[in-house]
């Protein structure tokens, strides 16, 4: 994402200013607050609003922004420093006292997906034939339908089981006042950021031993909270559609779980091109579920396991130990335990 710089200078120069929408921290990282110094943040209350010469979105779900010149024609700072992070729901960006950038708005750094009809089918309530459905339990798609989805899973029968997401102008999605559906697998495909992803009846899973890894470092935790890096997290590590005071029961965070492996099972099937031992693959399994999808593509650890060099990425594995800048034990123990089960 490139840096969107905002002139302030000129009468008929635009002004841009930062508002934050609930008490909140502006940090020289983006890790949580409370992992941070009384030097490295300062505390925004709400309603603040402050004048900014740029901003751009950045991981984690958080802005950069640069503070530019109050009234008077004086550089904004705090603590000596004008270029600070903010976490993005918490905060508005406005052009002229116009919202341009709302803290509502969907991460711009999240991977988009969407389930494309290659045939005309029906999204259904259950698995079963549409000629034994009603009108209220089934809705036709015509062939080359795009819908935004914010989950998939495999059903039985096959099927897939989808979550239908926001449109462009951020719009819930639905049909019938009913937001999850199910297809006929061979009739739809899942897109990530436009690519086809491969979507097979017979998945390969990640094992005993790499889920009870991804669990043990992951922790179970039935009410939100920001994790190191400011992201709401619950259950086994979920953060889709998570928000505060949000609470679940267990049997609802193995569900969750259970549905966002898929997406990350899904993602190492995709990108890595060389034959893995079941170890191999449920080691970067948990971790692609700790960095995500668009860090292992990007990663050297990748380039150097599709190049056959296997001991090479596992060494790549004990470089992923920060959050935020800083080390983590946490997140180096988890690395070597990775390593360690890719290694096996």
């Amino acid at each position: 994402m490139s840096l969107a710089t905002v002139s302030q200078t000129g009468t008929s120069a635009p002004v841009y200013v930062i508002k934050a929408i609930a008490d909140t921290w502006l940090k020289q990282s983006t890790a949580s607050a409370s992992t941070l110094t009384e030097t490295q943040r300062q505390l925004i209350k709400s309603g603040t609003v402050l004048t900014i010469s740029s901003y751009s979105p950045v991981p984690n779900n958080h802005l950069r922004v640069s503070l530019g010149k109050n009234a008077q024609g004086q550089q904004l700072f705090f603590q000596g420093r004008n270029t600070w992070y903010a976490y993005r729901p918490d905060v508005q960006i406005l052009r002229d006292g116009k919202v341009i950038l709302a803290g509502s708005d969907p991460d711009l750094n999240a991977p988009v997906y969407v389930l494309k009809a290659i045939a005309s089918t029906w999204l259904k309530q259950n698995t079963g034939q549409a000629s034994a459905l009603s009108n209220s339990q089934r809705q036709l798609l015509n062939a080359n339908t795009v819908l935004p989805i914010s989950s998939y899973a495999l059903a039985t029968n096959n099927h897939l089981r989808v979550a239908l997401g926001k449109d462009q102008q951020g719009k819930q999605v639905f049909f019938n006042g009913l937001t999850t559906w199910y297809v006929y697998r061979p009739d739809v495909q899942i897109l990530r950021d436009g690519k086809v992803l491969v979507i097979g009846s017979e998945r390969r899973q990640i094992n005993t031993q790499g889920l009870e890894l991804l669990k043990s470092f992951e922790g179970l935790r039935l009410t939100a909270y920001r994790d190191a890096v400011g992201v709401w997290t619950i259950g086994y590590g979920t953060t889709t559609g998570v928000r505060p005071g949000m609470r679940i029961t267990q049997s609802q965070a193995e569900a969750l779980l259970r549905q966002d492996l898929l997406r990350f099972e899904t993602a190492v099937n995709n990108l890595v091109k060389v034959p893995l031992t079941d170890n191999q693959f449920s080691a970067l399994v948990s971790f692609t579920y700790n960095v995500g999808e668009r860090a292992l593509g990007t990663s050297t650890l990748l380039r150097l396991l599709n190049q056959g060099n296997y001991r090479g990425a596992a060494n790549e594995f004990l470089r992923w130990n920060k959050a935020g800048g800083r080390v983590l034990a946490g997140l180096t123990r988890r690395r070597n335990a990775e390593r360690t089960l890719f290694l096996r």
